[in-house]
């Protein structure tokens, strides 16, 4: 689609969710790319402000020529503020009395229906003395408070002593959140905007500014990963992305074992010869160990994470089973388990760091899945993407 500057358009836009509103959009700055996705600046009409669109969402795109733009502006609308104008407009208008059924009204004047005033009055006499005679017996097996020695007053209600229920101390209000407030993801500046109760996030090194936290997050993370591994396809990178449960920026330990459980149930084990890129194996729908390890090494991949391909096995040139690892120089969960490597080289002689390497093996995160076998021990490690290809 070729986007013009400050030309109106009528699109059919798809959010992160899938969800699909027609909009109207006045575009600002045209397309432009970053990380291989193109965006645009447009005023959205839907949400009468500023917003920054993704292009491959864009379903459908209808150019809006002056004279149907003049129809438009001259149509009625519908606006919030509109709406709770009318509304006050109609809670202050007068309420009307009650309309009385004609059966009703006469059975109101008439109280003979009933058997008359007299009988009324005598009811209600009935009432008021029944009342009086309950209040008296209520009030007969009530005595003053007292005091039991304790501080605590007491009341004594038929033969019972009930204390008072202690006053619920309401608890304190959350402290407002700052108009402004910065955080780090990846050595950036992630700054948010606050502006009641509306967040906008900004990117200050790469002059972004957006809507969405998710896509704020994504334009920080995805070039280094590209940078990294090369991989542009967009359905891994939205798995990946959505691993951020919680959106803040970082993959927790919580988020990386969530990740794994979802992906041994959604992917097929299937033996193969070759060692699949990321990208391969989500199109394939599956593969091997080493093909689920070099999945999970993607993730920390993008999360900035410094991941490894490891192989086990009885012997160096037996038949074994491989895992991703993570090095760790930070603390580790307690219950996790890992290699602690000293003087160690990678298979195609990168010399790696002394320290701990945490194993992910299918759904198990800090710990071995049943594949390994009693006795295997780490027998080498793989820089992940320069082991795509490589027959396993």
């Amino acid at each position: 689609m070729q986007w013009e500057t400050g030309a109106q358009y009528r699109i059919s836009y798809q959010s992160e969710s899938g969800r699909i509103t027609e909009r109207t959009i006045d575009i600002i700055r045209t397309s432009y790319s970053y990380g291989g996705t193109g965006y645009l600046r447009a005023f959205c009409h839907l949400r009468n402000e500023e917003r920054t669109f993704r292009t491959d969402r864009v379903i459908r795109a209808e150019r809006v020529f002056r004279a149907e733009r003049v129809a438009i502006a001259q149509a009625p609308t519908f606006s919030s503020a509109s709406f709770s104008r009318a509304w006050v407009a109609v809670r202050q208008e007068p309420v009307p009395a009650p309309v009385v059924p004609v059966w009703r009204q006469e059975a109101v004047a008439s109280p003979a229906r009933e058997g008359g005033g007299f009988k009324s009055f005598a009811v209600k006499t009935v009432r008021l003395a029944l009342g009086i005679c309950i209040l008296a017996v209520i009030l007969g097996k009530l005595r003053l408070p007292d005091h039991d020695g304790t501080g605590t007053v007491t009341r004594t209600v038929a033969n019972a002593t009930v204390k008072p229920l202690q006053a619920i101390t309401p608890r304190p209000s959350p402290p407002p959140q700052p108009a402004v407030e910065d955080s780090t993801i990846a050595g950036l500046t992630l700054r948010t905007h606050r502006d009641d109760g509306v967040e906008s996030y900004e990117v200050l090194e790469l002059g972004i500014t957006t809507m969405s936290k998710v896509e704020a997050i994504e334009a920080i993370r995805l070039p280094l990963f590209v940078e990294a591994t090369g991989l542009t396809d967009p359905a891994l990178i939205d798995r990946y992305i959505k691993a951020d449960l919680n959106a803040s920026g970082k993959l927790s330990w919580d988020e990386l074992s969530a990740f794994q459980k979802k992906s041994y149930r959604e992917f097929r084990y299937e033996a193969n010869d070759r060692a699949l890129r990321p990208d391969e194996f989500l199109q394939a729908g599956g593969g091997d160990c080493d093909d689920f390890a070099l999945y999970s090494a993607g993730l920390l991949r993008f999360w900035g994470w410094e991941p490894y391909l490891g192989s086990l096995a009885g012997s160096r040139n037996g038949v074994g089973h491989a895992v991703c690892l993570s090095f760790e120089e930070g603390s580790v969960p307690g219950g996790f388990t890992w290699f602690d490597l000293s003087s160690w080289s990678s298979e195609e002689g990168t010399t790696l760091k002394n320290g701990r390497y945490v194993p992910i093996d299918y759904d198990q995160v800090g710990s071995l899945s049943d594949a390994v076998e009693k006795g295997w021990k780490l027998r080498s490690i793989y820089i992940p993407e320069k082991a795509w290809g490589l027959r396993m």
